[in-house]
């Protein structure tokens, strides 16, 4: 049994070395991992990496903004109106005569910069409507549907202009504010 107790006490004493060894290592990963960590965290913190991104903006800012944007969009799409200066009178065939035509026409355009560029570009869209007008005839005119088929055709004729023009069609629709055929 002495014998017994010796081989234990040197079994132990062996092994003590050997445990301490092995203590010292996991204490070191752990150190090792603690500070590898710890300067993770520090440098994240100074450099606004990941964990400690800074704040977005607040819900109240994100309403702010998103009001302005809508008030921004609505005068982009405010619709203007813009009269020719002049009434056109224009004559019209007929089988039995020649008839005589007056027609005051509107613009109508959404946005500030479709406005400016039909404003720029008006003489050029006066020359158009007034084409487009000399070459109708009286019986076509006579009924509503032809005056709803002559919008069309001007509205088709003045944004192809302005396309060409502008690279926009800018005119949003055509508007008769007088109609008279004589």
């Amino acid at each position: 049994m002495a014998d017994n107790a010796k081989n234990n006490d040197n079994e132990d004493g062996l092994d003590s070395p050997k445990k301490k060894g092995k203590l010292f290592l996991i204490v070191g990963i752990f150190v090792v991992l603690l500070l590898t960590f710890g300067g993770y965290t520090g440098v994240a913190y100074f450099l606004e990496l990941p964990p400690f991104e800074p704040a977005g903006p607040s819900p109240e800012e994100i309403a702010t903004q998103k009001v302005q944007a809508e008030e921004e969009q609505k005068l982009l799409q405010k619709e203007n109106y813009i009269p020719f200066e002049q009434t056109f009178v224009f004559t019209i065939k007929s089988e039995r005569r020649i008839h005589t035509g007056q027609v005051q026409v509107v613009l109508s355009v959404l946005g500030e910069e479709n406005t400016e560029l039909a404003k720029k570009h008006l003489p050029l869209l006066n020359s158009v409507v007034f084409d487009k007008l000399s070459s109708q005839t009286y019986e076509s005119l006579l009924l509503p549907s032809g005056r709803q088929r002559l919008k069309r055709e001007l509205l088709d004729a003045t944004r192809a202009k302005m396309t060409e023009v502008a690279k926009t069609p800018v005119i949003n629709q055509i508007l008769f504010t007088s109609f008279v055929l004589q």
